[in-house]
């Protein structure tokens, strides 16, 4: 028998939804925290969805959470999904409120979530994945996070012991969670156009976690993401159960890949413009091959899905391109591999939108993630231009001196819509805007400004 206050919870969460509706919102969160506050074990008696497929890590969340949704849904699934919500435990209550009866009964049978690493606690002892890839663990905001071994452990404790893990075996992390859950690895292979080594400055794993020993690695990606074994013990990186061998990008923002799986090639052409996405699609095809799918279901859905242009929006005009790339902001990981893009386009200007926007009002900030960013990527002759937007753009510019950016090629303004004044386009042919996620609102103003500046130029 469930307890009065879940359906007069449920009644409220409804009425909620209604009520939002009615003023044109979209109603994916506030009814959950609706929910949560008259019945916190609100998830223990709502009917879940038969199949769930989850997703969690450090990066890539949404970006797989949108390519499941979008191939399941042209494949014929209705699935439940909180991609316009949160992905905390109020997101989550939302989503699966919004698509029950006045009883609580599901209206769906299947299921994709976002779900956040540090939610692990409150959601998973209610809402229990058949399906949970784990994108990666690496090093994520002090704030939010502290360090990547307190979310490993979080996730450890609760995932469900019947939950199919897909896991990223280039990620000795995250490859280690929950050992005795049934697991499939998704990997990649080093590309001939790769460096073997890395030279990133964060590497949250560098022994041994059997008996501390060194390790020694094959091939490092970038951070701790490649392949390693120990000094001394048999611990080593899992072999990949899909494995993308070969990848050839296109300049439509997509890439031809090749996955190995079961000692047969599948092929795919998927929406991807840099190595993260790739590790997203390549995760995306184990879940969904392990969830039912035939090779030629996915290789036909894969064609027809864009990445989110909010994400990863490209203008040319006039022999100059302009590329906007959102990079989650106090995650030096993300950071870094963003600057890495631009280090090997000549002729570039890079213009930095990284200040966090619930942050800016305080008179300080923790900094200290500046350093364990990349920008030394930027002491290159590629980089003509360096532009440096925001309220803590002073901080930074120290970030970039000490990185040895020489300062004439530095600019800063404290309005990030005015980035566009200190833009020349006679030395710059690639512009490269940076943008953390809660500031698009000012990355959409200054993207029009260049590009009417791009129209206008010689």
């Amino acid at each position: 028998m469930k307890p009065i206050r879940f359906y007069f919870a449920l009644f409220c969460g409804k009425l909620t939804i209604a009520l939002l509706k009615m003023l044109k919102k979209r109603a994916t969160n506030f009814p959950g925290s609706v929910v949560l506050t008259l019945c916190p074990d609100f998830l223990k008696h709502l009917e879940k969805p038969e199949k769930i497929i989850a997703v969690t890590g450090t990066n890539g969340k949404t970006t797989c959470s949108n390519m499941l949704l979008d191939i399941l849904a042209d494949n014929g699934y209705d699935c439940t999904n909180n991609n316009f919500g949160g992905n905390v435990d109020t997101g989550i209550s939302a989503a699966l409120l919004k698509d029950s009866t006045l009883t609580g009964k599901a209206t769906k049978k299947y299921c994709v979530l976002e779900i956040d690493e540090r939610s692990a606690v409150r959601v998973y002892p209610y809402v229990q994945p058949d399906i949970l890839i784990v994108t990666n663990l690496t090093r994520d905001s002090y704030k939010r996070n502290a360090h990547v071994e307190y979310i490993f452990n979080i996730l450890n404790d609760n995932i469900p012991d019947k939950t199919h893990l897909i896991l990223n075996a280039d990620d000795l992390i995250s490859s280690s969670l929950k050992k005795n859950n049934k697991r499939t690895y998704f990997g990649m292979e080093p590309f001939t156009d790769e460096q073997l080594i890395g030279d990133n400055i964060v590497r949250d794993i560098t022994a041994c976690p059997v008996c501390s020993s060194p390790l020694e690695y094959s091939f490092l990606r970038y951070n701790h993401i490649g392949r390693a074994k120990c000094s001394k013990c048999d611990f080593c990186s899992p072999e990949p159960d899909f494995d993308t061998a070969s990848r050839v990008f296109t300049p439509e923002g997509r890439a031809d890949i090749e996955v190995l799986h079961d000692g047969k090639t599948e092929k795919y052409n998927v929406p991807c413009e840099n190595t993260i996405n790739l590790y997203n699609a390549t995760a995306v095809t184990a879940a969904l091959r392990t969830f039912g799918l035939t090779e030629e279901q996915l290789a036909a859905s894969f064609k027809k899905i864009n990445v989110v242009r909010s994400r990863y929006d490209v203008t040319e005009e006039k022999g100059r391109t302009l590329k906007c790339i959102m990079a989650k902001g106090q995650n030096p990981v993300a950071c870094s591999h963003s600057l890495n893009i631009a280090r090997n386009t000549p002729d570039t200007a890079v213009i930095l939108l990284w200040d966090d926007y619930y942050d800016r009002k305080e008179t300080s900030e923790n900094t200290a993630w500046y350093y364990d960013v990349d920008f030394e990527f930027l002491v290159n002759d590629n980089i003509k231009q360096i532009i440096v937007a925001g309220k803590r753009a002073g901080d930074l510019v120290l970030r970039l001196l000490v990185a040895g950016i020489p300062e004439e090629k530095i600019s800063t303004t404290e309005h990030e819509v005015d980035a566009d004044k200190l833009l020349d386009l006679k030395i710059s042919k690639n512009i490269y805007v940076f943008f953390d996620m809660y500031v698009d609102q000012y990355k959409e103003i200054l993207k029009e400004k260049i590009k009417e500046m791009m129209k206008n130029a010689d």
